[in-house]
């Protein structure tokens, strides 16, 4: 009998809906539901890790952010788990997410509807005219396939269709409320009823990472068990809003630590990841200056970012770039799992390797981060020049008359007579 076998090709294993692998290291990724933050991050949030975003003092970006990733989970069909201790409730906070762009809508925004024709043209070299335009932000992809998940959301026709990785959103249009109401895969962890009963050494912390751990074990989440043969691989989408904040009334800083610590190692071991705001200014003494207690915290997450706006900052307010930009967004540390270097590094357009500052704009549907640029002096429609080249240019154009018309100008070349046109060929 022959020792020979026929090679047969093995079926590759399907990834959960809306995640894909990274190109630098093959980490399985999820979307943030931000392109330009995807990129950033190197391609998107790895599974396992915890991203922590900083608010800011005077606004809600850090917010908006989580709504985007919350948003997108639920787009994708992933299991999304919310909770919070502030005064807005876990069910109301959902019911503000976005929802998709249509085919037929316009997402262009006012300073995106300039056409070439109604600014003035600007002549520069030849060799220039044929290269690609400079973009400072990361485009959104069509959104035929928005219009197509917003007919079929709901239905079961949707469970044929590829879920994208990273949808189109409009800010001005609110989730449907029966998507919420309806939805299966959602766990809405409202901490706020729980420490109004009356129970001695209430732990908030404790209280969320039961609930996390629970669902993670009933749901198959975790790597280390397999999943029944019918049951198809699922991500866990993890929010959790102005984590620290005094609402939580932890009674020691110690509870914090541990509970990000215990996070993490759960989600090392499963197909989920978080995101997490905490409202770091209330443990800085300063702007400059950030506290042991923020620096601890950062060390437990996997990727910290923050933003921050110019609403509070009266120099940033009167600044020029305050009309174009609406704060500025710091990338503080950078997921490095299965790598020594963060992918961002050599994927991100954004970012440039870490070199590029980073500007965000909140229009009024959608949100974007873009390369941080300086408007030309003296603004976009006003150009500033010398009175020593505004002299010579007037110059130079009073010559050329003179010329036009015939007469000569009193030169020193061989043959030039005045009065006369002047001869090409003097010298």
């Amino acid at each position: 009998m022959s020792s020979f076998k026929k090679r047969v090709q093995t079926s590759q294993t399907k990834l959960p809906q809306g995640t894909r692998l990274s190109p630098y290291n093959g980490q399985l990724l999820i979307s943030t539901g931000v392109p330009s933050l995807d990129d950033i991050l190197g391609g998107g949030i790895p599974i396992g890790s915890v991203l922590l975003i900083k608010e800011d003092r005077h606004t809600e970006y850090a917010k908006l952010l989580l709504k985007y990733f919350l948003v997108q989970g639920i787009v994708s069909e992933n299991h999304v788990l919310f909770s919070t201790l502030e005064e807005e409730d876990s069910k109301n906070f959902m019911m503000g997410l976005p929802w998709l762009v249509n085919e037929n809508d316009d997402n262009n925004d006012d300073d995106e509807n300039i056409t070439p024709e109604s600014e003035e043209k600007m002549i520069i070299a030849w060799r220039y005219k044929g290269l690609k335009k400079f973009e400072s932000s990361v485009k959104n992809k069509s959104n035929i396939q928005n219009k197509i998940l917003n007919d079929t959301i709901g239905t079961k026709s949707q469970q044929n269709i590829e879920k994208p990785f990273c949808s189109t959103f409009d800010l001005t249009k609110s989730i449907p409320q029966n998507i919420i109401l309806e939805n299966k895969l959602m766990t809405l962890i409202n901490l706020s009823e729980k420490n109004d009963e009356i129970i001695e050494n209430f732990n908030p912390y404790n209280t969320l990472l039961n609930t996390i751990r629970k669902v993670i074990e009933e749901n198959h989440f975790s790597s280390l068990s397999k999943p029944s043969l019918n049951v198809e691989r699922n991500v866990l989408r993890i929010g959790i809003h102005s984590i620290a904040s005094p609402s939580w009334q932890s009674k020691s800083s110690h509870d914090l630590f541990v509970f990000l610590h215990t996070l993490r190692g759960l989600l090392r071991f499963s197909f989920g990841a978080a995101v997490i705001t905490i409202p770091a200014y209330l443990y800085t003494s300063s702007s400059s200056e950030t506290s042991s207690f923020v620096r601890r915290i950062e060390h437990m997450c996997d990727a910290v970012v923050e933003v921050e706006s110019f609403a509070g900052s009266p120099a940033n307010t009167n600044a020029i770039y305050s009309a174009t930009y609406h704060g500025l967004f710091h990338v503080h540390k950078l997921p490095t799992l299965n790598s020594l270097v963060p992918s961002s590094a050599k994927l991100s357009v954004l970012s440039g390797g870490g070199g590029n500052n980073l500007g965000f704009k909140l229009r009024r549907k959608k949100f974007t981060i873009e390369t941080f640029h300086l408007p030309p002096e003296g603004g976009i429609n006003e150009r500033r020049v010398s009175e020593k080249d505004q002299t010579n240019k007037s110059k130079k154009k009073d010559d050329k008359n003179k010329n036009k018309s015939g007469i000569g100008v009193s030169g020193s070349g061989c043959g030039t007579i005045p009065g006369r046109k002047v001869d090409p060929y003097d010298f």
